[in-house]
């Protein structure tokens, strides 16, 4: 009867945490089939951050029904996040360690080795990367436990050493990054807006020349606590020099247009 009642526990735990998929949010299950990738290992090429660039402007205000359009400025947003989100010196320089998002929906972790091109990983089960920098070797793993929810698995760096330089959940490293998008309220609600190079489908993943761009809406609960994040995403080429259409939370709709150079985006209600 007991070993009964501990197997229905761990089961109903383990639902418990597998019991839906949240649009926009990282599933973790549905990309299982790869679980026994080999990560990433250093990619050749130089990379100097980018100057990190003055806080961004006020948030653009849009009246519901609003006819007005709005420019927004996107110097300085390309990968931005890459370098604004979260970092770790383990005396060799710093790091940069970000998320990201592929055009399907799907998270990735970025780790910017000083004087180094992004290294970017899916995040999935049984993921691990690989990656020398100042000399030392350097190890990324996911700890993931069915007695979490998905989003609170735990993304951790250690040394060649075994030491410990960086560990951050899931949760906590995409709340970063959120913070480091540029704020814009459409529609009376308020996004962040990204610009990114997508992985270019290789292990290891690369920045391409492809160009995405994201709104990410906050869903807090009742008790201000960051509850559920949906990702609106679109490829940069069907916006630039003409309008799209899209579909935002809660149905609202809005255009979005790049200009020929990708200085700016027009949001148009």
């Amino acid at each position: 009867m007991i070993r009964d009642m501990k197997a229905a526990l761990l089961l109903s735990l383990f639902a418990a945490t597998h019991a839906r998929a949240l649009p926009g949010a990282i599933d973790l299950d549905a990309i299982a089939a790869g679980a026994q990738s080999a990560g990433f290992s250093p990619i050749a090429g130089h990379y100097v951050p980018p100057a990190q660039p003055p806080a961004p402007p006020a948030a653009l205000v849009y009246a519901s029904g609003a006819q007005d359009d709005a420019r927004v400025d996107l110097a300085g947003l390309l990968d931005r996040h890459l370098t604004a989100a979260d970092s770790f010196d383990d005396g060799i320089g710093r790091t940069f360690v970000s998320g990201t998002l592929d055009l399907a929906g799907d998270g990735w972790m970025a780790v910017t080795p000083p004087g180094q091109t992004p290294l970017l990983v899916k995040i999935e089960r049984g993921m691990s990367a690989q990656w020398a920098a100042g000399g030392r070797g350097y190890s990324l793993d996911l700890d993931a436990s069915i007695f979490r929810a998905r989003l609170n698995n735990i993304l951790e760096i250690k040394d060649g050493s075994g030491r410990t330089v960086w560990r951050r959940r899931i949760i906590e490293l995409f709340q970063k990054t959120f913070e480091a998008g540029r704020p814009v309220v459409i529609g009376g609600r308020s996004y962040r807006l990204f610009v990114a190079r997508m992985p270019d489908g290789q292990r290891p993943a690369r920045p391409s020349s492809r160009l995405g761009l994201c709104l990410i809406y906050d869903q807090l609960d009742g008790w201000g606590r960051h509850d559920q994040y949906d990702f609106y995403r679109f490829p940069l080429e069907a916006m630039t020099g003409r309008r799209l259409d899209v579909a935002l939370y809660g149905g609202d709709r809005a255009g979005l247009e790049v200009s020929p150079d990708l200085s700016a985006l027009t949001i148009s209600r």
